[in-house]
């Protein structure tokens, strides 16, 4: 297959119009020693955090199989506050992070009241159990 220069000349100038001249341009073309050395240095910072972090682990050998427990600071709750709900889904981790309640709630209870959650209010476990019935 032969390239059509003049095509791609033409999109080039299509989108640096369009989106401004560095957006078509390599980005090797501004590519700098000191910038070079900056990139490699964090990536010296990532892996020697990435190495503590592993050296943390502890690990047990049962035979020939090795357990490494990871010691994770972070907990995450899986249970919606509201509906008592266990979840996996990552879209529940966005609400709980932001209303602490899963999607589900969000919909039913948050969507045009936020202010109202915000200050508090929590739906009645009628109203859960009856959204929670309706779900199924």
């Amino acid at each position: 297959m032969k390239k059509d220069w003049n095509y791609i000349a033409s999109v080039e100038k299509a989108i640096a119009e369009k989106y401004g001249k560095t957006s078509s341009q390599d980005f090797r073309s501004d590519w700098e020693p000191a910038k070079e050395e900056y990139y490699l240095d964090q990536l010296r910072e990532a892996r020697s955090q990435k190495e503590n972090r592993q050296s943390k682990q502890d690990t047990y050998e049962a035979g020939d199989i090795t357990i490494t427990k990871r010691t994770n600071k972070i907990k995450t709750e899986r249970a919606c506050p509201v509906c008592k709900t266990y979840s996996f889904s990552r879209r529940d981790d966005l609400y709980m992070n932001r209303f602490e309640c899963c999607e589900h709630c969000y919909i039913v209870f948050v969507v045009n009241r936020e202010e109202r959650w915000r200050e508090g209010w929590r739906p009645d476990d009628d109203l859960v159990k009856e959204s929670l019935r309706r779900k199924r």
